[in-house]
């Protein structure tokens, strides 16, 4: 249950009791109170051994409700952000039942398969760029031969320049959601084959983690040679610098996982990440040649 949800219950239910107990609130219930709290709509009261929170003004705290939680009803089967919309304000206050939209590039017809059939996405990569569709029903859709997942969309618009051997990419749209992520886990072909391209920083390392350990050794991490060249040269300290991305290093410096270690020695020995976008650099610079 999402928290906007919560709310909504405790403060229907202190509406239509007058009193709920201090205990039952939420440090942020409490703090979404603060303007209930502060007009005297709400007091908090001794009660026995605890507290409580007690309705002064019911007229007050309905309109506070209304104001806050329209909570207008919306028929069967509506989507999970037009029902939060309606509910709470709040697009991502319920939990997503949107199908994941899963976007490629493919130069092989038979890299992704429907129902087992070719769905001509190569053609249609030729055509306009891409392939895109809704991964309603995960077990329809299989992938077969050497596939990349690619974070960033620079690198996916251009994979073909590195020479890589997937004949598929997907697009990451940075961290892959859990969705996508349960689809990749389900692969049966036995030539399927994931190479992993995110940036080579914390996030990236803990992204890669995060596929190892759903996938096995049936993904990999690209590690192009000239990548100690590309960090001394490109590497950027900033991308170190958030206390979340520090908690994830110090995370990664536990890994044993052979290409992780590898990029940590990197950025350990230069204190600094590289974003992926360096591995095309080198590319263009022979097209323009």
């Amino acid at each position: 249950m999402k928290d906007p949800e919560n709310k909504f219950i405790l403060l229907t239910r202190l509406l239509e009791i007058g009193t709920v107990a201090r205990s039952a609130c939420s440090r942020e219930f409490i703090a979404a109170l603060a303007p209930l709290l502060d007009s005297g709509v709400v007091t908090e009261d001794k009660s026995g051994a605890g507290r409580r929170l007690v309705v002064r003004n019911p007229t007050a705290l309905q309109a506070f409700i209304r104001h806050h939680f329209p909570d207008v009803l919306v028929p069967a089967g509506t989507s999970s952000r037009v029902a939060g919309v309606s509910r709470f304000r709040d697009t991502k206050s319920v939990a997503s039942d949107l199908p994941e939209i899963v976007t490629v590039r493919t130069w092989r017809e038979e890299a992704l398969r429907s129902d087992g059939n070719s769905i001509g996405a190569a053609t249609a990569t030729a055509a306009h760029g891409v392939f895109s569709f809704l991964l309603a029903d995960p077990a329809r859709f299989t992938l077969h031969g050497p596939c990349a997942l690619v974070e960033n969309p620079a690198v996916f618009t251009q994979l073909e320049q590195l020479q890589l051997p997937p004949s598929l990419a997907l697009y990451g749209h940075g961290r892959s959601s859990n969705r996508l992520l349960d689809w990749l886990a389900t692969q049966t072909a036995p030539d399927f084959q994931l190479l992993h391209l995110p940036d080579y920083d914390p996030v990236g390392l803990d992204e890669f983690s995060r596929l190892r350990a759903r996938l096995g050794p049936r993904v990999q991490l690209y590690l192009p040679e000239n990548l100690a060249a590309l960090f001394a040269r490109h590497g950027n300290g900033d991308l170190l610098q958030k206390s979340s991305t520090r908690s994830l290093l110090a995370k990664m410096r536990q890994s044993q996982i052979a290409e992780v270690r590898t990029v940590l020695a990197l950025i350990e020995r230069h204190n600094a990440g590289l974003e992926q976008e360096a591995l095309l650099i080198n590319q263009t610079l022979k097209d323009s040649q």
